[in-house]
């Protein structure tokens, strides 16, 4: 038994070296080559990805340091006094027109009160002196006509009494030569009589010739009133437009004290508390609108050759990792960054420095349903210039 244990355990060199060949056979390249295999395939692998990345580099364009960027509005008061109510806060969901903060409204209120009762006040007057021109323009004309009658008949009156004044004057007169010679004492009594007679009656006469022409003169008056009453009308009516635009202007200063949303969007920050005085231009609320995002990539001036408006972006967020957006060029700038500077920092002569400036070009990114773009977050941008 032990030896066919050892003859099991020891094998003859020719059968083993058989045995190796054959695995040779069956695996030329890794037994036989094994180094070359592995130097070609690294090889390979060098050129693969440095063709791929002599391609990126000179078919496409990025920069790590962009940003999600989005209209920030401030929203002001354009009124002074106290709030009293705040409906919205941080990270709230707003619609356009949703009101976000009420001022107090109570001195608004009682002036728009006091300017709707001027109103109806100058409304009645004007009501009245309609009413009133309206008559007048009826009944002045008649009046003139019956005062221009009256005084006709008041004058022939007149003259009348003046003829008969004038014969009384003569009878008395030549009654009054031949007294006591042809005419009696009696006789000349009543031509006398007759004569004082004829003087009152001619008075008298003139008296209602003078009341008919100032009646005709009151008459002629009334018709002047209409004008009078029309200017009147015109007066309340300018007074009217006045109030109605004082109205309007304290509707507005009514509506400010309930300061809305001007646009669909989230609240980013808030900055006012109930019970704070505020004053206008005092800023209350920055929010923004989701859905109207972009990328902003301040591209330097070397890489600016090649970029195009419509171009495709490939776009990653340094927040989600996993996820990948599309987007394109929408704007190229048409100044460098450092134009904008507050404090721009020239070269002095004799002391030039060149220093590589940067454009800012924006990307149109649609934004999911989700909204997982926000204002301010990192992103890597990979511009395809290749496209054009």
């Amino acid at each position: 038994m032990a030896a066919d244990e050892t003859e099991g355990a020891i094998e003859p060199p020719q059968k083993s070296w058989r045995r190796l060949e054959s695995r040779q056979h069956r695996h030329p390249l890794s037994l036989r080559y094994p180094k070359q295999a592995l130097i070609g395939l690294t090889l390979a692998c060098a050129v693969a990805t440095g063709g791929y990345w002599l391609h990126g580099r000179w078919s496409h364009v990025t920069e790590n340091d962009a940003r999600v960027k989005a209209d920030m509005i401030t929203i002001s008061s354009r009124v002074d006094g106290w709030v009293t109510e705040r409906t919205v806060t941080d990270g709230d969901t707003i619609r356009q027109d949703e009101q976000l903060v009420v001022i107090d409204q109570r001195q608004a209120r009682s002036h728009l009160e006091e300017l709707h009762a001027k109103a109806e006040a100058v409304r009645l007057q004007q009501d009245r002196l309609g009413t009133e021109l309206q008559m007048v323009k009826i009944t002045a004309p008649a009046a003139v006509t019956s005062a221009a009658a009256h005084r006709a008949a008041a004058e022939a009156r007149h003259r009348s009494a003046a003829a008969h004044l004038e014969q009384a004057r003569h009878d008395f007169q030549r009654a009054d030569a031949v007294v006591e010679r042809l005419v009696s004492r009696e006789v000349w009594d009543q031509r006398q009589t007759l004569l004082r007679q004829a003087e009152d009656a001619e008075r008298s006469a003139a008296a209602d010739l003078t009341a008919a022409d100032a009646a005709q003169a009151d008459a002629r008056a009334r018709l002047g009133d209409i004008e009078v009453l029309r200017k009147d009308l015109q007066r309340l009516g300018q007074e009217a437009a006045q109030i109605d635009a004082q109205i309007d202007q304290q509707k507005i200063n009514f509506d400010d004290r309930q300061v809305r949303s001007p646009i669909n969007g989230i609240v980013d920050e808030k900055f006012v508390q109930p019970g704070e005085y505020v004053i206008p231009g005092q800023r209350m609320f920055t929010v923004h609108d989701p859905k109207g995002v972009w990328i902003n990539a301040d591209i330097k001036e070397s890489k600016m050759e090649d970029l195009k408006v419509g171009q495709p972006v490939d776009i990653s967020v340094d927040a989600y990792p996993n996820r990948r957006f599309s987007g394109r060029i929408e704007r190229i700038g048409n100044a460098a960054t450092s134009e904008f500077a507050l404090l721009p920092s020239p070269n002095p002569s004799g002391n030039f420095t060149k220093v590589t400036q940067r454009v800012p070009v924006r990307i149109a990114v649609a934004q999911p349903e989700d909204n997982p773009l926000r204002p301010g977050m990192m992103v890597e941008v990979d511009i395809d210039t290749a496209n054009r």
